[in-house]
């Protein structure tokens, strides 16, 4: 696939927008996907632009680059053993062991403002000074991280017993849901002796077989559960992580249970194996409404729309949820919400299309307009109807998927051939304008009826072409014609 400028420049300009740490996370992500046999092409595109991103120089004052910079560092350092544990999107349950990358910033100004003022000041200042080193640094940051323990668990003892105290805990942390949030950073950092070596005996991937099948992670995880009974929602936060589908950690919860019914699963202590599960599917379900209302990437959506209905798939075929009336609900809210969003692309996906398929205007200096907008509107569209086609009882559009592919289909079909037909019998710009608008319906065509067809196009184009040409000999290709071949990679 080849992309514009235009639309490299709009990822550029989304990703400056995030933090560093979410484009950090973002890379770890694209980096996991980019290895799966059904990866995405534009991963790499979007990828190149993160790492491109992450690589600039941060603005600091001259002659304190190092000090300002470690000075910077330290929250990030400070937060390290949670970064298995961020996620950027905010749950509409809140599902403990995984933890709001939002609620770093406000915990960490509360710390220094309200906690530990004096630790926190010491180590900054460390940080600012040069001479120290960075092992130095380090080992202050590991230390102020180890007595934040202690710190942090008296203040919420405190709030336990204390209206007064919850309720203004609550107001610099962002209420009750500030305080869990708050909770599971304390209960990691407090597990952090056996937490972090745990982690590094478990795979950084873990396939569906070793989930289902294998003993090695399951004999880990039964051991440590054992020893650390109220870490077990953590565990399975890290878990839900390194999952290559997991939806396989619902399986996995009942191989630990020794019972693969999903009623003695949610009575037992691994229940929050299949929690944590839902709230995959409720993540999924906002990262797909994100992508469709701010992300430039044409193909973001329907990957995630993708991601979701595997997870969904997986959890369907293994584990009948009729029986557990909270697991049921929570995937049911978002199968309806995930319904709504889809239903309405698919409405907008005909007019999308034939907008696309528009054969392109020249300005007033000549210059052909291209309307790459228009064009990223149908590639998300017809990604999304070319999905739904063999998975529509997960999304349950049944009714509208059935009546916008017949209407895509036969829009692409009657249109693609008209345009690639007066391909012949154009002439000067008009050619230009006109090979715009074929090469365009070619690469909808594809996204949509496969490789093969479009194949059968792009020949058909090229002696449509050649018949242009041969009517035409004297016709130099102009720089329209150039302009056109560099912004829609005309084959």
């Amino acid at each position: 696939m080849t992309y514009s400028d235009h639309l490299e420049t709009k990822i550029r300009t989304y990703l400056s927008s995030l933090s560093p740490q979410a484009v950090e996370a973002l890379v770890r992500n694209l980096e996991r996907a980019k290895v799966r046999k059904d990866a995405d092409p534009s991963i790499h595109l979007v990828l190149a632009a993160a790492l491109t991103l992450l690589r600039e120089p941060h603005p600091s004052v001259p002659g304190a680059i190092d000090g300002v910079h470690r000075q910077g560092q330290i929250r990030r350092m400070f937060f390290s053993p949670l970064e298995e544990f961020l996620i950027n999107e905010h749950l509409p349950n809140r599902q403990e062991g995984r933890i709001d990358r939002a609620a770093l910033e406000r915990v960490w100004k509360w710390l220094g403002r309200d906690v530990m003022p004096a630790d926190v000041r010491a180590v900054l200042e460390q940080a600012g000074n040069t001479a120290v080193s960075f092992e130095r640094v380090e080992a202050l940051v590991q230390s102020l991280r180890t007595r934040s323990v202690d710190a942090v668990g008296e203040v919420l003892r405190r709030s336990e017993t204390s209206e007064k105290e919850r309720r203004r805990i609550g107001v610099e942390l962002g209420g009750e849901r500030g305080i869990a949030e708050l909770k599971d950073i304390q209960k990691i950092f407090a597990a952090e002796r056996w937490l972090i070596p745990f982690l590094q005996n478990i795979p950084e991937r873990i396939n569906e077989h070793r989930l289902k099948q294998d003993t090695d992670v399951l004999r880990l995880v039964d051991k440590c559960s054992a020893r650390f009974p109220d870490h077990v929602a953590v565990i399975a936060a890290a878990l839900v992580e390194r999952a290559d589908a997991p939806a396989a950690l619902c399986t996995f919860a009942g191989r630990l249970a020794g019972d693969l019914d999903p009623k003695a699963i949610a009575n037992s202590q691994f229940a929050p194996f299949v929690d944590v599960v839902m709230s995959e599917a409720e993540r999924l379900q906002i990262l797909a409404l994100e992508h469709r209302n701010h992300n430039p990437d044409p193909v973001a959506f329907s990957q995630a729309l993708g991601e979701y209905h595997s997870l969904v798939r997986g959890i369907e075929r293994d584990m009948d949820l009729s029986v557990t009336g909270a697991w049921h609900k929570r995937l049911a809210e978002t199968k309806r919400s995930i319904s709504s969003v889809v239903t309405r692309e698919l409405n907008s996906a005909h007019g999308a299309v034939r907008r696309a398929l528009q054969v392109p205007k020249f300005d007033k200096n000549g210059t052909l307009h291209i309307d790459q907008s228009a064009i990223n509107d149908a590639v998300r569209a017809l990604r999304v109807v070319a999905m739904v086609r063999n998975t529509s009882e997960i999304f349950a559009v049944n009714d509208v998927g059935k009546r916008t592919r017949q209407a895509v289909e036969q829009t692409l079909e009657i249109v693609t051939r008209s345009l690639i037909t007066d391909l012949g019998k154009s002439r000067g710009q008009q050619l230009d304008a006109q090979l715009a608008a074929a090469d365009v319906a070619i690469q909808l065509s594809e996204i949509y009826f496969g490789p093969d067809y479009a194949a059968q196009l792009r020949r058909s184009r090229q002696s449509a072409v050649a018949k242009a040409q041969k009517n035409d000999v004297a016709a130099e290709p102009g720089p329209e014609r150039k302009l056109v071949a560099s912004a829609l990679g005309a084959r």
